[in-house]
Parts: structure tokens; C-alpha cells; sequence
């Protein structure tokens, strides 16, 4: 686990279908969408967020392009840098990758032991894409 580094990240902001089917009677300035994180050694962690009034209605690329840095980074020295940067990001992006990396630690752990990840184990990428807005991927 201390040897895995971030391979990829990838933001799928969900279209409205999928945004209504996942949060029934959402405002409309809700935006969701999933983010994962793969590494180099195959492992993988996901986590589907949901955030109200935030700026993701702009453009995606630009408001995910702070994670590009944590690509090449261990999962440790991916939080240390989160943490480094909380203020300039602001809550809402912060949360968001802290809780993507938690996700993957897990997933680390549920591979150790050889168990499939529950929360990334619903997700298929072919749907993801019939199903999303927008995509970003670095």
C-alpha cells in the first residue's frame, strides 16, 4: 500500500436523469456526480457526491484541474498535500478528495483481504458514460 501511487483520476458529473433517480427532488442548483481514483497497481476507490450552490455549473476541467497535482503521489503524501492546500480549495473540493482517498484506502484494504469494494462494486464504467454531463480524466 505504501508503494501504490495515483495512476488516475476521474470526475463523471451525472446528467439529470441519473442526478434525479440519485437524489429525488434535488434543488436545482445540485450538481452529482462520482469521483474515482485508480492507482498503479490496479487498486481503485470511488465516491459519488452530491453538493449544493457550488460552482461545478462552469467548467469542469477547470474546477477539478487542483487534483492533476496528486496524480504520481502515494496515498499518504496525497492527504498531506489536501491538507496543505484546504485553504486555497475551499471545503466543498477538499472533502471531495479526502473522502476519494478514503474510499481508495479501503478498497486497498478490502483487495488485501480479498474482498470486492461495495461502494465502487455498483458503479460500471460503460453506464457511467451513457449517464454523464460531463467527464473529466487525468
Amino acid at each position: 500500500m505504501k508503494d501504490c501511487k495515483i495512476k488516475a483520476i476521474e470526475l463523471f458529473r451525472f446528467d439529470g436523469e441519473l442526478t434525479d433517480e440519485r437524489l429525488p427532488g434535488h434543488s436545482e442548483d445540485c450538481i452529482c456526480g462520482l469521483l474515482a481514483i485508480t492507482t498503479n497497481d490496479g487498486g481503485s476507490g470511488c465516491i459519488e457526491f452530491h453538493m449544493h450552490g457550488c460552482n461545478l455549473r462552469g467548467d469542469i476541467v477547470q474546477w477539478t484541474a487542483i487534483y492533476r497535482r496528486i496524480k504520481g503521489l502515494t496515498l499518504e503524501e496525497s492527504l498531506d498535500y489536501i491538507r496543505q492546500m484546504q485553504e486555497a480549495w475551499g471545503t466543498d473540493r477538499t472533502h471531495l478528495m479526502e473522502s476519494a482517498l478514503t474510499s481508495l484506502a479501503e478498497q486497498l484494504d478490502y483487495s488485501a483481504k480479498g474482498i470486492t469494494n461495495p461502494n465502487c462494486a455498483l458503479w460500471n464504467r460503460a453506464y457511467l458514460f451513457d449517464r454523464s454531463q460531463a467527464y473529466v480524466s487525468f
